[in-house]
């Protein structure tokens, strides 16, 4: 085992976010960075890298990081029983360097991160009660990219503001690959209000939920793939966002139990701003359900 002794310096940072920017930037560091920790995560992606650039497989089921965007979607997969439509041949490489830096993303913060804290990664998690229990049609549990504790409060107030250590002794962090286009958006969002097309927010909704931390509050964090000497960029999305999410999904899955078309939900709640994900108006469209969606509103 090499010797390492290279952990983000005693300094006080006001938040999460802050704080977890800086231990991943200080990790990042080729003076810092553990080749042990790199070893263990990089031969950790390799079957998923493999994977995703050999075998495409579209999901059969609903789960926290799909068809949770629009209550519709829910409705046209399970109701409707349409298959969504598929993703393009050549997209495997992008799925490929996410989980590459996904998992040097883990090693960095495992390498700089105080001895105060403990970090879990790909953290299995059983989904909530209110889940549907179908196991043919949803996944029943998933798997949170980071999730920080704090061992020792009065070591961990060398780094966060005694009131951050006492309220919020849990942070759920979601990684999340962009282009340097959607990584300069991330930073401007303001996610109390922000469309959210792939459903980030859902995802973190629902995980925060399982594990009972919603009112901690939770962290996207930004890696932009496009300039890898960009920090790593966490959101705080606050605990107003989760619940409110949490309530939309219950309600979208009400909305499929009773066989009952929602309409175009996500349409209805964003306007004109959500034609880039639901590809109106000439856009695009990134909802894998978007020209069914058209279909049943032409035929209505």
């Amino acid at each position: 085992m090499q010797e390492h002794s290279t952990q983000l310096p005693n300094k006080r940072f006001p938040d999460w976010a802050r704080f977890i920017s800086a231990v991943w930037q200080h990790g990042m560091s080729t003076q810092n960075i553990d080749k042990d920790k790199v070893e263990f995560h990089l031969t950790r992606a390799f079957p998923n890298i493999i994977e995703s650039v050999s075998r495409r497989s579209e999901s059969n089921v609903i789960r926290p990081s799909a068809f949770l965007a629009c209550a519709r979607q829910a409705f046209i997969k399970n109701v409707e029983r349409v298959a969504p439509g598929a993703m393009p041949d050549n997209i495997g490489p992008t799925f490929a360097v996410g989980h590459l830096l996904h998992e040097l993303s883990y090693a960095a913060v495992n390498s700089a991160m105080p001895d105060c804290f403990d970090v879990r990664t790909e953290m299995e998690v059983q989904l909530p009660e209110w889940w549907p229990k179908d196991k043919l049609s949803f996944n029943q549990e998933g798997h949170v990219d980071m999730f920080v504790s704090i061992k020792d409060p009065a070591e961990a107030k060398k780094y966060l503001p005694e009131s951050v250590v006492d309220e919020q002794s849990h942070m759920l962090i979601d990684f999340k690959t962009m282009g340097g286009f959607s990584y300069r958006k991330h930073a401007k969002a303001d996610y109390a209000s922000a469309v959210d097309g792939f459903g980030y927010l859902a995802q973190l909704a629902v995980y925060s939920d399982a594990l009972g931390v919603v009112g901690n509050g939770a962290l996207l964090a930004g890696i932009n793939r496009d300039s890898l000497i960009q920090p790593l960029l966490p959101r705080y999305i606050a605990p107003s966002v989760l619940m409110r999410e949490v309530e939309r999904i219950k309600l979208s899955f009400e909305y499929a139990d009773k066989g009952k078309d929602p309409g175009p939900e996500f349409l209805i709640r964003h306007g004109s701003e959500a034609n880039f994900y639901c590809g109106r108006n000439g856009q695009k469209g990134y909802c894998p359900f978007k020209k069914h969606c058209k279909k049943l509103d032409s035929n209505g």
